[in-house]
């Protein structure tokens, strides 16, 4: 009988620590536009001395912009994406290539762990453009910032960089 609690003890020690490392590569952006609150929490995978490879991504290409569970933007207001409203609530985002540009997408399904990402069913798009920052990170970053009324998005691994915006209604 004491091996099986010493089992089931050691189980749930590896289990909570599992989710503590999972939860220490978990980032979260967060910025206050027209007095609408809006967090973005993501995933943050490491390059470990690689390059980042934004730049050389194939046409079409779906990024969840992290790891483990898909990046999720929750707001407390109305957006406006690319033209399209977003009504308050959790969302997905995702960076699609398309040709020789990004755009960052809205999807409706939260929860989305893992692989594969989604590919269709975005309900709003915005523009995104790929710079090169001066300076490197090895880990995923996301900054949200309020930008004259609009929320300003930046994401950069390694030297690349991915920026945007989208208005708060």
């Amino acid at each position: 009988m004491n091996l099986k609690k010493l089992v089931l003890c050691a189980a749930m020690i590896c289990a909570l620590a599992a989710i503590a490392v999972a939860q220490a590569n978990r980032g979260k952006a967060e910025a206050t536009v027209k007095g609408k609150q809006i967090t973005i929490d993501y995933g943050r995978p490491s390059l470990h001395g690689q390059p980042s490879r934004l730049g050389e991504a194939k046409d079409g290409m779906v990024w969840r912009l992290g790891m483990n569970l898909a990046t999720q933007i929750e707001t407390s207001g109305d957006l406006m994406v690319g033209g399209t409203e977003v009504k308050a609530g959790k969302y997905t985002l995702w960076a699609k290539k398309s040709g020789n540009n990004w755009l960052l997408c809205f999807h409706p399904k939260t929860g989305v762990w893992g692989k594969p990402e989604l590919t269709e069913g975005f309900i709003a798009q915005t523009p995104l453009k790929l710079e090169k920052a001066t300076d490197s990170v090895d880990q995923v970053t996301i900054t949200l910032a309020d930008a004259k009324g609009k929320a300003a998005f930046r994401v950069q691994w390694g030297t690349d960089v991915l920026t945007g915006s989208f208005d708060v209604k």
